[in-house]
């Protein structure tokens, strides 16, 4: 025999355990008591579906396992209530308990309970009511007098009814009642931390949380984590525990109260904001946190929360992008454990600098950041269709800049490819581009939405005067993440290029994919429901996945030397030159012309001509760099290569032509444009 607290094997008659002073009942005790005369004297006992003392093995042996009847308990009763006598529907008793199966179908709904959960059992009406001990008038567990005989008489039932009643009374209250395990868990947890053993009490706490009807240890556990400074530690057990307590349960706050403390001493309030609103709102106003110095955790949380939001809104920009992408702005704070939306009240918005478009922000708008301007938020409906523009205007005025004459732009995949739309323009001036902005949006239905609109907005065809010498815009938005128009510009510069297509899909500029419109869908259609009450198909329609729109870019370049002559006619007709800047300007041709440059003994009597001409130094040079524009690397490459063979033969032979061609070349460098360096040499 062996203890049923501490499992200390026992002497026979002992009746308390001499390890643990847990009190003894054995099975004789049971036993002796139980009486199969009631059924026998009234002739209920049949040895096959009505079964009392003797029962034959393989009865018990199936009654064992369909049962769930544990290997030490001895079976006294058997009622088998199923067809055929399968031994999975109805009732036994044994020395440890009650296990009852009233319907084979529905396992699930099986009945068992230990004596010493038992205080008393009555008979009435032809159930028999088994009452534990607590002091509620709902504490009972009902069995019909059925499931203990065979018999339809009433007047035997009611006889057998009060007998067994009276019976299975005297065989409970021979066990002494169960102690309930949280009072004996809380007083052993509390006697360790009297004892200054706190390192024990944390360790038993641990070893409580998961059973049964302790779940409630999750807060001493969770404390000896933050005491610890285990923050990680502690929020992974409070994501555990919350998976356990029921919602809005003091203990529900007590673990978001202690999560949000753990994420404020990981100096992440950015989290922390979100577990400390819920405490903050709807915590009972009396509810304390396991401290010992009786916080009371609604108050504090909402002075944690004003901290955590200050913190949010002043450094919300400073956040990766995916982190900040998609903003829901509300009146008030309902919820802010979304994962893929931020969610910033209307009234702090001012302090985050986020900019907004006119007639912005909207309270239950959605809004989405500019990937390459962290300050700037476009309305969700639309946000496809400006950044798209957004990115085309970026385009044609780099284009523009770099010396384009005419640009055509038109959607490819448009339902409605209608060229007749187009605008022609000659336009001069400064560099300056604008696309037609697409005004409003369009409430129709369908993924084609997108391309629709974009072929109405952008579509276009743009003559340009080109003016000044080629070079990139300034303040560029989108040229620094697109490594193809990069190698445009290099490959434009060269001279090389005067045609060139572009290709632009919306997908490329897509911030947000299908798996991500269904998460942000999902949490916006909460909080806009809690708020506004109500979910119409227009929410829905703003959530399709756009088709993916592809455009077209036509540019057509002047060339470099038509650049360079314009630049060259407007600063001469910009600066008329004096009769002494032509005599330094022709000194300046001649040495060139000579020489292929100035040497040092040129360059000093040069110096003494611009002097004796009153030229100014920054005069001399600026004329000296109209005269003899800078040369590229590659020009200059190949300029040499030219002077050497001039050098070494006094002319260029075939073979040394077809070798210079295959050099130029090589460098990129045209025809005309070789023939223009050698004949400024």
């Amino acid at each position: 025999m062996y203890c049923k607290n501490c499992g200390k094997k026992l002497n026979n008659g002992t009746n308390v355990c001499p390890n643990c002073g847990t009190s003894v009942n054995t099975s004789k005790n049971i036993q002796s008591i139980f009486k199969p005369s009631i059924w026998s004297k009234e002739g209920e006992i049949n040895d096959t579906d009505c079964c009392c003392n003797w029962i034959q093995e393989n009865i018990k042996s199936e009654v064992r396992q369909n049962f769930g009847i544990g290997y030490n308990e001895r079976i006294l009763f058997i009622r088998d209530t199923s067809f055929w006598n399968s031994r999975n529907q109805g009732l036994a008793l044994t020395d440890a308990g009650v296990y009852c199966i009233p319907d084979n179908d529905k396992m699930d709904e099986k009945i068992s309970f230990s004596w010493s959960a038992v205080q008393r059992v009555e008979y009435k009406d032809l159930v028999l009511y088994f009452w534990g001990y607590s002091n509620n008038d709902d504490d009972y567990c009902p069995i019909h007098i059925s499931y203990f005989m065979k018999s339809d008489d009433n007047g035997k039932a009611r006889r057998m009814g009060i007998a067994i009643a009276q019976n299975l009374t005297e065989m409970a209250q021979t066990i002494e009642p169960e102690k309930d395990a949280f009072d004996v868990a809380i007083k052993h947890y509390d006697e360790l931390n009297a004892a200054g053993k706190t390192e024990e009490a944390f360790q038993f706490a641990l070893s409580c949380k998961d059973q049964e009807g302790l779940e409630v240890f999750y807060m001493p556990a969770v404390r000896g984590y933050l005491i610890k400074e285990k923050y990680a530690k502690a929020i992974s057990l409070c994501n555990e525990g919350l998976r356990h307590c029921e919602s809005t349960s003091p203990m529900e706050y007590q673990l978001l109260y202690a999560k949000y403390s753990a994420y404020h001493g990981l100096k992440n309030d950015f989290e922390a904001r979100k577990y400390a609103l819920p405490v903050a709102l709807n915590a009972p106003d009396d509810l304390k946190y396991l401290t010992g110095n009786d916080t009371l955790i609604k108050e504090d949380a909402k002075k944690d929360f004003d901290f955590c939001e200050n913190e949010y809104v002043t450094h919300y920009l400073e956040q990766p992008y995916n982190k900040r992408k998609t903003l829901l702005v509300v009146n008030e704070y309902s919820d802010l454990r979304q994962e893929r939306l931020s969610v910033i009240n209307i009234n702090t918005l001012p302090y985050t600098n986020i900019e907004f478009p006119i007639g912005h922000p909207v309270a239950y708008q959605l809004y989405i950041g500019h990937p390459y301007i962290a300050q700037k938020y476009i309305p969700f409906e639309s946000y496809e269709l400006e950044l798209i523009e957004d990115k085309i205007r970026e385009f044609c005025q780099i284009m523009q800049s770099l010396g384009a004459m005419e640009i055509t732009i038109e959607c490819l995949n448009s339902s409605t490819n209608d060229t007749e739309k187009h605008s022609d323009r000659n336009l001069s001036g400064d560099v300056s581009y604008r696309v037609v902005s697409g005004s409003g949006y369009s409430q129709e239905q369908g993924s084609r939405h997108l391309i629709d609109e974009i072929s109405q907005s952008v579509n276009l065809h743009q003559k340009f005067i080109p003016k000044g010498v080629p070079k990139l815009p300034e303040v560029l938005v989108w040229y620094p993440n697109e490594p193809s128009w990069q190698r445009l510009y290099e490959q434009r510069m060269k001279g090389t290029l005067l045609q060139h297509e572009e290709r632009i899909e919306t997908r490329k500029n897509r911030v947000l994919e299908s798996d991500e419109l269904c998460s942000i869908e999902g949490e916006f259609k909460s909080l806009f429901i809690e708020a506004k009450g109500h979910w119409d198909k227009k929410n829905e329609e703003k959530f399709a996945l756009q088709e993916n729109a592809i455009l077209s870019i036509q540019v057509c370049f002047a060339s470099l030397e038509e650049l360079q002559d314009i630049n060259i006619t407007q600063q001469s007709n910009n600066h008329v030159l004096t009769d002494n800047e032509n005599e330094y300007v022709e000194e300046l041709k001649i040495c060139m012309k000579e020489s292929g440059g100035i040497s040092p003994g040129e360059r000093r009597l040069l110096e003494k001509i611009r002097i004796k001409l009153g030229i100014s130094e920054i005069r001399a040079k600026e004329l000296e760099e109209e005269i003899f524009p800078q040369l590229t690397e590659a020009e200059l490459e190949y300029l040499e290569e030219y002077k050497a063979c001039l050098k070494e033969d006094e002319g260029i032979s075939p073979k040394e032509r077809r070798l210079l061609d295959k050099l130029r070349a090589s460098l990129s460098i045209t025809e005309e444009r070789g023939k223009e360096l050698e004949q400024s040499f």
